[in-house]
């Protein structure tokens, strides 16, 4: 193995990591994956995102909190925790 790469192990581990979040992800309502996504590969703050989508701060807020509970959840009950 060349120095800087990562062990086949680890990134068969970090593949199945992956795929826990994404079928995760496919979980949660339509709403709920738009908010996330918008604020995590978006990057767009609470606000940006309202106004993006026409819908009050607070809706944004809850469906984010309700996405990351739910995805909390998915992920602990997947890996076992």
């Amino acid at each position: 193995m060349v120095a800087g790469e990562t062990p086949p192990e680890d990134a068969a581990s970090r593949r199945e990591e992956l795929e826990l979040v994404r079928e995760a992800l496919r979980q949660l309502r339509p709403e709920e994956q738009e908010v996330f996504q918008l604020r995590q590969n978006g990057e767009l703050t609470y606000v940006e995102i309202a106004e993006a989508i026409k819908i009050p701060v607070g809706t944004v807020k809850t469906r984010m909190r309700l996405a990351l509970t739910k995805l909390r959840e998915a992920l602990e009950t997947k890996s076992g925790c």
